[in-house]
């Protein structure tokens, strides 16, 4: 069957909403222990005093040291949280301890009892990776590490500004950033390698006598006039807040956040010296190996990113890059969210229309509470349209575009044949992969495919990732030359 579509690959970030953080770990836990310490008090005034218990040692463990280990059941979706609505409930109950921790303006849950040794259940693997040995942290600890970036003006303008000692010795001046950057990152090339709604990706070279290494710095805008310090702090930390905790093959690795000479704030990350999806798209002539190689990577990340509880929001072409290895990593955590927290097993639903035209689900512009989840799933399936005809399938999934008009009501037929292989899927090849990508893009989310059953699916495992073959039959052309003339 011909292809009779055509809409073209629009500019990059062309038509990107601006980024919306969604949730960090420390802001769903603040709301969640909130909500679970009302609904306790409410629970503890209709019983009698002598009913109350204290909670076991394990319990006191599990709550401090949350687990991450995936959920054995797909885990129930909770109402809207920024409809004032509670979402389930925290396993297990918070103890006396935490209720009255949480009262506090910067609360955290508390740790255990440094003379009791927890038991094996009761201690967990950091979200970091899945080497728990490696990198062992709770919530006390990622605030800690996150820069303070809410400070007066007079504090960044003088030089004899200071941290206290329970800041941990951090700098506190621009200037003193400013050294920071330039010693530990070296200087930013004049020529941006990128550029997006919100900031500006500059190289930076580190010259030693081991080696040189190279950084993406990340330049983000300045606070607009309109915006409060309250509201520019939070769009900056909550990117870092997530990304920092982020350590997987399919995943951009980040570094640090500085300021840099001009105060403005930098987000240094790894650097991928390959390009952007996008560009390589564009170029032509990936084959179908090449193709399939990236579709799986793409999905490798996602499913990592489910795992650790967080959604991306914006996946899209321009947001997967390239490294020297082959290896293609997802960045750009800008409009992320946090869905649910390592030791729960409800689903926190998101709110507010984010991420780039072309790739939201249809979900998402109902104005309704969504399974971010499931918006990614979307994405990859927009995405693996795009790698193998170099164009959209629509413009925007809205029932105004008659091209997803079609598609939603061909999906919608009561011809099982017309309902199950829409024209738009009919066209894309292999065979094999129809059925996948028709269930990805189910118009209907509670329908549509989570990421499990996508990475079970025959034609998935059966595709070669291109680092993980000792002889593959492929390489990314594009990608590899541009990193040689990059490097070079």
């Amino acid at each position: 069957m011909n292809h009779i579509h055509h809409v073209p690959l629009p500019p990059p970030e062309s038509g990107s909403l601006e980024k919306q953080p969604g949730y960090t770990r420390p802001a769903l836990e603040k709301l969640t222990l909130t909500q679970q310490r009302g609904s306790t008090r409410a629970s503890e005034s209709s019983q009698p005093a002598s009913s109350a218990s204290s909670p076991t040692l394990s319990e006191r463990d599990s709550w401090s040291l949350p687990s991450t280990r995936p959920p054995s059941q797909a885990p129930s979706r909770a109402p809207s949280m920024s409809a004032g609505v509670s979402g389930g409930k925290l396993a297990p109950p918070p103890t006396a301890a935490a209720r009255s921790t949480s009262a506090g303006k910067n609360s955290a849950p508390p740790t255990p009892d440094p003379n009791v040794t927890p038991s094996k259940t009761g201690r967990a693997s950091s979200v970091h990776s899945n080497d728990g040995d490696k990198y062992r942290f709770n919530l006390k600890d990622l605030l800690a590490s996150t820069p303070k970036l809410a400070r007066k003006s007079s504090q960044r303008s003088t030089g004899s500004s200071k941290k206290s000692d329970s800041d941990g010795g951090a700098k506190s001046v621009a200037g003193e950033s400013n050294v920071s950057l330039t010693k530990k990152y070296g200087v930013c090339q004049k020529v941006a390698i990128g550029k997006g709604a919100t900031s500006v990706v500059r190289l930076a070279h580190k010259w030693d006598r081991a080696e040189e290494k190279l950084y993406a710095v990340k330049e983000f805008r300045k606070r607009r006039k309109n915006e409060t310090e309250k509201e520019y702090v939070k769009k900056l930390t909550a990117e870092f807040c997530i990304s920092s905790t982020l350590h997987h093959t399919n995943i951009v690795e980040t570094v640090d956040l500085v300021q840099d000479e001009n105060q403005h704030w930098c987000e240094v990350m790894e650097f991928c010296p390959g390009g952007d999806l996008y560009a390589a798209i564009k170029k032509g002539g990936m084959s179908p190996s090449e193709v399939e190689c990236c579709f799986k990577q793409i999905l490798s990340g996602v499913s990592y990113l489910h795992s650790q509880g967080v959604a991306h929001r914006d996946i899209k072409p321009e947001n997967l890059f390239f490294d020297t290895k082959g290896h293609l990593k997802i960045g750009d955590y800008g409009a992320s969210t946090v869905y649910r927290l390592p030791w729960e097993s409800t689903i926190h639903m998101s709110t507010g229309l984010c991420g780039s035209e072309p790739y939201i689900a249809p979900e998402q512009f109902l104005g309704k509470p969504y399974d971010a989840r499931l918006v990614d799933i979307w994405a990859c399936g927009i995405v693996y349209y795009c790698l193998h005809f170099q164009e959209l399938p629509w413009r925007a999934a809205q029932m105004t575009d008659q091209l997803y008009a079609a598609y939603a009501g061909a999906c919608s037929s009561s011809q099982p044949a017309q309902s199950a292989c829409p024209p738009t899927i009919n066209n894309l090849s292999p065979r094999a992969c129809r059925p996948l990508i028709r269930s990805m893009l189910e118009p209907d989310p509670k329908r549509r495919a989570p990421i499990e059953e996508v990475l079970r699916n025959e034609w998935i495992q059966g595709i070669e990732v291109c680092h993980e073959a000792q002889k593959p039959s492929h390489v990314h052309v594009h990608a590899q030359s541009l990193a040689q003339a990059q490097l070079s």
